[in-house]
């Protein structure tokens, strides 16, 4: 063997195992003096579990917290069908490049490229028909291996397998279908979830949906599709539909409609059905609508006939409604703390707009930022820990930033790419959605929490604005994807 393979292999095989041996990695990657997260990561949503760690005991917890993290390198084999069986052959392909996408965005695996693959495309996929060693030479520490078929009703199944390289073993088996080839993504987005949940013991957030505007024959129109926007579906037609935002249920949206003329508040279903008006006042504008997390409240921004603006908190049908701020300046885009308390906005009371918080219950704001003369478009991590948010810097550029909550430091996220603007946060805290006019148009982009790994969703000449990142759900989108078995060894 080549020494200097054999020397890598054994590099490699000694950091995976003091991995292994380590189960308090998550706290070791923390830098000293470093915070902890000031909140514990939210709960998986209800109706889903995580997966089996039966033998998996020792599996090593990633962590994105710390200077010290390293991707875990990540081999994705390609995907195998029947090859009498096209349906499953196009699935399989669907399936591989959604997984790709998934679990590159994750921020959690450096993927290899599969050019530098070593091992016979006809391999196995159970532990005992695989070469590990082939693996290895290649710098994987894990391996993820696919099996797509379909039967005559036009259901697609798939089987998937992820593997420790280095100790030679499998560590999870799951097999779900759907019964449709168009919901092939499905089953990628339920796996990648899978695996985040296997390493970080949180839900994941691909099978999540996006609420985003689009521009349809010259008016703007509310859609709703995947995390990453594919597969949307148009939920509004009529007039000019701006800003959607979502219920806690994960099942309804809320918009700015001007369907009457005057801009209102309203909600509808995501299947485009139920549509209803929740406020509305016909002298005054209504925008920017955010219910609290319990689903119970609504909080808004309703200009007042001295030109000032100011935000009103309701409930959730839009009775009771009270003014939260008051005195001179433009209050809006009001955003909840996770736990419903405290509401962050942008207000111009002090000359420029800045990020404020107020108490839900209301009181006196608090500044929050001190730093650019242009700040807005706040929303608050599903952590508690940070507020990301829209600033135009020195050059007239927009970019993204987040602001710590109790501290007050800001980071920025972009720069010197056109203009990134409207950020969301996936459910899990992990994830920043935005827009960004970096190639041309406003297309979605997505980036880790802390500005890595940014990568384009939308392409074309539909442009997307202001995405809207929905909470968790049991199946949200995803079509009726069925958990079929956990199986100890995938089929040769």
């Amino acid at each position: 063997m080549n020494p200097r393979r054999q020397s890598t292999r054994l590099l490699i095989a000694i950091l995976a195992f003091a991995l292994l041996l380590l189960p308090s990695l998550a706290l070791a990657q923390l830098q000293p003096g470093e915070p902890q997260p000031q909140t514990p990561p939210p709960p998986p949503p209800t109706g889903s579990s995580a997966p089996s760690t039966s033998g998996a005991v020792e599996r090593p917890m990633l962590s994105l917290s710390g200077a010290n993290f390293r991707p875990m390198p990540l081999a994705i084999a390609r995907p195998v069908s029947p090859p009498d069986q096209d349906k499953a052959r196009l699935a399989a392909e669907t399936i591989d490049a959604a997984l790709q996408q998934d679990l590159g965005v994750s921020g959690l695996f450096e993927l290899l490229d599969r050019r530098s693959f070593l091992a016979d495309p006809s391999e196995g996929s159970s532990a005992a028909d695989i070469k590990f060693d082939r693996w290895l030479d290649v710098g994987a520490e894990t391996l993820v291996k696919v099996r797509v078929t379909s039967s005559g009703n036009d259901a697609i199944s798939a089987e998937f397998g992820l593997f420790n390289v280095v100790l030679g073993k499998q560590e999870l088996s799951k097999r779900y279908s759907v019964s449709n080839t168009s919901e092939a993504r499905a089953l990628a987005h339920r796996f990648a979830d899978d695996l985040v949940t296997f390493y970080t013991r949180e839900p994941g957030a691909f099978q999540t949906q996006l609420a985003f505007v689009r521009k349809v024959k010259g008016t703007k129109q509310i859609f709703v599709g995947d995390w990453d926007a594919q597969n949307a579906r148009q939920l509004t037609s009529k007039s000019l539909n701006l800003l959607p935002s979502w219920l806690s249920n994960g099942q309804e949206i809320t918009f700015t409609g001007y369907q009457s003329g005057a801009p209102a508040l309203y909600r509808m279903h995501t299947d485009g059905t139920g549509q209803e008006l929740v406020f509305r006042r016909y002298s005054t504008l209504v925008t920017g609508a955010c219910f609290s997390p319990d689903g119970k409240r609504v909080a808004f921004a309703m200009s007042q006939e001295d030109g000032n603006s100011h935000l009103w908190i309701a409930d959730a049908n839009g009775e009771n409604a009270r003014q939260l701020t008051s005195g001179f300046g433009i209050n809006s885009s009001p955003s909840f703390s996770p736990d419903g308390q405290r509401i962050a906005y942008v207000s111009n009371r002090a000359g420029n707009p800045q990020i404020y918080v107020i108490a839900a219950a209301g009181g006196t704001p608090k500044r929050l930022t001190f730093q650019g003369n242009y700040n807005q478009t706040p929303e608050w991590s599903p952590r508690g820990d940070l507020i990301v948010f829209t600033a135009r810097d020195e050059r007239a550029a927009f970019d993204i930033f987040t602001v710590e909550v109790e501290t007050g430091k800001i980071t920025r996220l972009t720069q010197d790419s056109g203009n990134n603007e409207e950020p969301t946060w996936s459910p899990n805290g992990r994830l920043i959605a935005f827009t960004s006019t970096r190639t041309g148009k406003s297309q979605l982009y997505v980036m880790s929490a802390d500005g890595a790994a940014q990568r384009q969703m939308t392409k074309g000449k539909d442009e997307v604005f202001t995405p809207s990142w929905g909470p968790f759900q049991s199946n949200a989108g995803q079509g009726s994807v069925n958990s079929v078995a956990e199986t100890p060894a995938l089929a040769k």
